[in-house]
């Protein structure tokens, strides 16, 4: 058997959701990713976070890859595209604390600013104590800041479990804060 039939068992192996396959793509090229993600946020911590929903987003989807290189071609550029999402979620978050910070305590605006800004946390809180507990504690430890290794660390529980919770929570909480939303949009906030 070739190197090229290999190969394509491999792959085929991968598009069937053959853990053992997905477990050596992991090994192979998450610390090659993880120093591409690097070059882009500047960060190794949050690299890694970006590699780790790369291949967790790829676990999902069970794509089929006619080759080695169409394969390494989709995980560098997947990587990519979510390092620059995460860079475009920052210059978005940073111009609006800008905003917050010049808006001045006194203008009607800014109080009003500041109300919806502790309505929506208030609504948030509640909206996380609708999830299931686990994903409730997932969600109240990155609220105070924690990454995601050390919530895994924190509830002793494995990683890619922490994102699970993540990502199956942020469906529930866009659900539950859909009104918060509609809200915002009638007041043109």
């Amino acid at each position: 058997m070739n190197l090229h039939d290999v190969n394509n068992k491999w792959l085929e192996k991968l598009s069937r959701g053959d853990d053992d396959a997905f477990q050596m793509l992991f090994e192979n090229y998450y610390p090659s990713l993880v120093i591409f993600a690097e070059t882009y946020v500047k960060d190794e911590e949050r690299a890694k976070d970006i590699v780790q929903d790369v291949f967790l987003i790829l676990s999902d989807r069970k794509e089929i890859f006619k080759s080695i290189d169409n394969l390494k071609s989709y995980l560098y550029t997947a990587v990519k595209n979510q390092s620059l999402k995460f860079l475009k979620h920052e210059k978005v978050k940073d111009k609006y604390q800008k905003h917050i910070l010049y808006t001045t305590d006194s203008s009607d605006e800014g109080f009003l600013s500041k109300v919806l800004i502790e309505e929506a946390y208030r609504h948030l809180y509640l909206s996380i104590e609708k999830l299931p507990p686990q994903t409730q504690r997932v969600y109240k430890l990155a609220l105070k800041g924690l990454k995601n290794q050390e919530i895994a660390d924190e509830l002793s529980i494995s990683i890619e479990t922490v994102k699970t919770h993540k990502q199956t929570g942020k469906k529930q909480l866009q659900k539950y804060m859909k009104d918060l939303m509609f809200i915002f949009l009638i007041l043109n906030i």
